[in-house]
């Protein structure tokens, strides 16, 4: 958050309003007089406005220093801690340098102004304290603004990418194909058939039941690729092999995306060969806290029109979850994505 309330286009305007609303209420108070101040009250207003001054824009220097090394993603300290503590030291200069300015002015000793260094020391202290309260309700308020913002737009993302794996299974190639294996089954083998439903079932019921998730946990999601392989292996045979090399503490311990895991093994079937002589082999495993899905690369001679949603949303929602990104990586034989997983706080 790179702008606060010492960086507002009006500053000057506030600064000026501040120090008049000071120098009225000090004034009421009979501040000055309490401490034997003998200055003109235009030379006292010129003070208080010289304080206000030298305290908002040292602490908008300051922001700028804070800002720059504790707003890093890695940072888990509250940028406002260290610059209310920075801000206590530019109070004391502030204040010293207001007096010094001041007893050259009135052509007196420093050590002759003490009370004109607790007033000064006083109020700007106080002046201080304000604007970081104020700057606090600011940030804070953005922040949840913020978060607001991040979570609608997971929510779209998401949605859209339950769409795209649903578009990607009601496509007619898809229900097409779908149907032509399911009449065979149910002349060849009945209980097969049957099985092939439920599977069938279960693909669409996990992606209506979680478009409005924003993770699950990485055993459901394991569930519901199976449920997928399995109408792939019904369709392909011995065509495709999907190797899953993951421990139930793995699956019990992440969380992902729904349908994060469906669209890479989509993806791989769709730009690649499968067949008998020229199998698709798909491996999944876990590597350094990120799922990976790695294919045999033999792309198809053919061009398969694709707009590349699919990727860029997994990795767009992936970046409201994690500080890590989703890797891509492709050589002369292989295709690899790389998901960084979440931990599962229900665990």
């Amino acid at each position: 958050m790179n702008v606060n309330i010492f960086h507002h286009r009006y500053r000057y305007v506030f600064i000026l309003l501040l120090a008049g609303y000071s120098y009225l209420n000090i004034l009421f108070t009979s501040g000055d007089q309490l401490l034997e101040m003998s200055l003109a009250k235009w030379q006292f207003f010129t003070l208080i406005l010289f304080v206000v001054l030298l305290v908002w824009e040292i602490d908008r220097w300051l922001w700028k220093q804070v800002d720059r090394r504790f707003t890093t993603p890695s940072s888990r300290i509250v940028p406002l801690v260290p610059y209310f503590l920075l801000s206590l030291v530019n109070v004391l200069l502030s204040s010293l340098v207001v007096v010094y300015v001041t007893t050259l002015w009135q052509g007196e000793a420093f050590t002759e102004n003490i009370s004109l260094l607790k007033l000064a020391l006083a109020f700007a202290f106080r002046i201080n304290l304000f604007l970081h309260t104020v700057n606090a309700i600011v940030y804070f308020n953005r922040k949840l603004v913020a978060s607001r913002l991040e979570a609608e737009q997971l929510k779209t993302l998401s949605a859209e990418s339950q769409f795209e794996a649903l578009r990607n299974q009601i496509n007619p190639h898809f229900l097409f194909n779908s149907f032509n294996v399911l009449t065979e089954l149910v002349h060849k083998d009945a209980n097969v058939a049957t099985e092939f439903i439920q599977q069938l079932s279960r693909v669409y019921r996990y992606l209506l039941y979680n478009q409005e998730s924003e993770t699950v946990t990485l055993k459901a999601e394991i569930e519901f690729v199976e449920a997928f392989i399995f109408l792939l292996k019904i369709r392909f045979a011995e065509s495709i092999i999907i190797h899953t090399n993951l421990s139930e503490h793995q699956m019990e311990s992440y969380a992902i995306p729904p349908a994060a895991l469906q669209i890479p093994v989509e993806n791989a079937i769709k730009h690649n060969i499968v067949s008998r002589k020229q199998p698709l082999t798909v491996e999944i495993f876990l590597e350094n806290n990120h799922l990976v899905i790695r294919n045999n690369l033999q792309r198809r001679q053919t061009y398969i029109e694709s707009g590349g949603l699919g990727l860029q949303n997994i990795q767009q929602r992936f970046a409201y979850l994690t500080q890590q990104e989703v890797q891509i990586e492709e050589n002369e034989t292989h295709f690899t994505v790389k998901l960084p997983l979440v931990e599962n706080v229900a665990v």
